[in-house]
């Protein structure tokens, strides 16, 4: 159904907000739900909502979650997303493609930077949220020498390797 919008929660999103009636479909992955074991009121909010359907839980296909891998891994954000972060996205790459106009609520910069190259919108909850989309590689300290994968020693001289931005854009 076209004209609609939608907010993906990842757990931040879940442990943070006050679930009310709005313009906007709430929508989760029960992979967050279940990361919600903090003490306090979070869980008994997040149940509430669920039961009286203020947030409808929704499990993205296998296919949306290899779109949402192959698109991390080009950014190079793979190795930062959690199972969590992937079922998010894949849910809202699916809503969009869907027709909804959808926006990811999450504070995780990589969870975002990989929501703005599939196409999302991205709403940060205590953060700002990312300005530019961002690719990622990983370089040697020591002699320079740039891989596409993490890891923690260069193969070429044993040096420390950090993740750097090979591109970023707006």
């Amino acid at each position: 159904m076209a004209g609609r919008r939608v907010f993906v929660l990842d757990t931040t999103a879940l442990l943070s907000a006050q679930f009310e009636p709005g313009p906007a479909e709430l929508v989760t992955v029960q992979e967050a739900v279940d990361e919600v074991v903090y003490g306090g009121l979070a869980p008994q909010r997040v149940s509430t909502a669920l039961s009286t359907k203020a947030i409808k839980l929704k499990k993205p296909s296998p296919q949306a979650i290899k779109q949402v891998e192959e698109t991390a891994r080009m950014t190079g954000d793979l190795p930062k997303l959690s199972k969590t972060d992937l079922a998010v996205l894949a849910l809202a790459y699916e809503e969009r493609v869907g027709g909804a106009e959808v926006v990811v609520v999450t504070d995780d910069y990589s969870l975002q930077n990989t929501a703005l190259r599939l196409g999302l919108g991205v709403w940060g909850v205590g953060r700002e949220t990312v300005r530019e989309m961002r690719e990622w590689v990983y370089r040697c300290l020591v002699c320079g020498k740039v891989y596409t994968r993490p890891m923690n020693r260069c193969r070429e001289c044993g040096g420390e390797v950090e993740r750097v931005v090979k591109r970023a854009s707006r």
